[in-house]
């Protein structure tokens, strides 16, 4: 059944596709969040189309951004290709590129992580196919990596922990965080918590995002800048974190001039998309000491090569694009869908709804 017609009886099929190698969970837990789906409306019918990814699709995942999203397909058996078919609402991460041809009664697609481009080229917006992504699902544990590195780089805890090691015992006095500002590039969901955790150490807050209009407001932070206020709201921070999604605007939005707008001793952070920084202008303002430090939990190029000159960058730490936690990742998200599924079912407004027609509208992370 779709939302609208008068048939109240047929099943309203939904799909769960993902790779089978990310259920890292007990079974049973996954169970239960497909009885909890059903039982939302008893014409709820759920298919398990969850598929195998090899090695090597797991690695193009998270290499260096290209617009051939078809590197991304799942590799679907003809069963699983069968059984998509009847799905008219879907949980997935991608979608196979004839997905208006294999899935012709697809009404809704529930993604899985805030970004949505690989969804998108699928051709979702022309077939009249809505889009919804799961930006904010994530967005607690990874504000708490944020602070985590601000922490450990202004407390110098790699430096206290070096002196244990070597049986030393020499004071190294760390920063007062109480009292700096901090600035937040992509103000959506990943943002917005930054900002909540950042005020609770008593920082001062100031963001962008790329909707804000001069004059705006939000009660989450000191000041909103509009995007083409960038460099004047670096210019006043002590420490910036970086949160924003792959997009043509964000791309090499941090270069040399954004660098030379932080003041000296400043401090740079990256979650949002290892894209959005020119690699070289980090290295160099870091190898200057114009930037104190910067901490980055994604690349331009995922995994980072072994061989990657980033690796020995001065004050430069690295994570592998693991700033989240796996241990809620699948609670939140099911309770996204449920809830979306529910306003789905009584013809409302989802939430997270990407606008297909305009890319921009996807959001900050």
């Amino acid at each position: 059944m779709h939302v609208g017609e008068s048939d109240t009886t047929a099943p309203i099929v939904v799909g769960i596709m993902y790779p089978a190698e990310w259920e890292l969970r007990p079974t049973e837990e996954f169970e239960r969040d497909i009885a909890a789906l059903k039982a939302i409306d008893p014409r709820i019918e759920v298919l398990d189309v969850r598929y195998a990814e090899s090695e090597q699709l797991r690695t193009q995942r998270g290499a260096k951004p290209n617009e051939d999203y078809r590197q991304l397909c799942p590799e679907l058996t003809q069963q699983q290709r069968d059984a998509f078919g009847r799905v008219e609402i879907a949980l997935a991460m991608d979608l196979p590129f004839d997905v208006v041809t294999v899935a012709p009664n697809l009404r809704w697609v529930q993604g899985m992580g805030a970004g949505a481009s690989q969804l998108l080229s699928a051709g979702l917006g022309p077939a009249g196919i809505r889009l919804t992504n799961a930006a904010g699902v994530n967005a607690v544990s990874i504000s708490e990596f944020v602070l985590a590195r601000l922490l450990q780089i202004w407390k110098r805890l790699p430096e206290i922990d070096a002196m244990q090691r070597a049986h030393s015992w020499e004071p190294k006095y760390g920063k007062e965080i109480a009292g700096s500002t901090l600035g937040i590039v992509g103000f959506g969901a990943i943002g917005r918590q930054v900002a909540i955790r950042a005020r609770a150490f008593g920082m001062e807050v100031l963001a962008t995002r790329a909707s804000a209009r001069p004059g705006d407001t939000d009660a989450d932070v000191d000041e909103l800048f509009p995007a083409d206020q960038l460099h004047n709201m670096l210019s006043r921070c002590d420490a910036v974190v970086s949160a924003v999604p792959e997009l043509a605007t964000t791309r090499g939005l941090f270069g040399d001039v954004e660098f030379a707008a932080m003041p000296k001793g400043s401090l740079f952070i990256n979650v949002g998309r290892g894209s959005a920084v020119d690699e070289r202008a980090l290295t160099n303002a870091l190898t200057s000491g114009h930037l104190a430090g910067a901490a980055i939990d994604v690349a331009s190029t995922e995994p980072l090569d072994p061989s990657s000159a980033l690796w020995e960058v001065p004050n430069l730490l690295i994570s592998a694009h693991c700033s989240t936690s796996s241990d809620n990742f699948w609670a939140n998200l099911h309770a996204l869908f449920r809830s979306n599924l529910r306003r789905y079912l009584a013809g409302e407004s989802l939430n997270n709804q990407v606008e297909l027609e305009d890319e921009i509208a996807q959001g900050e992370k």
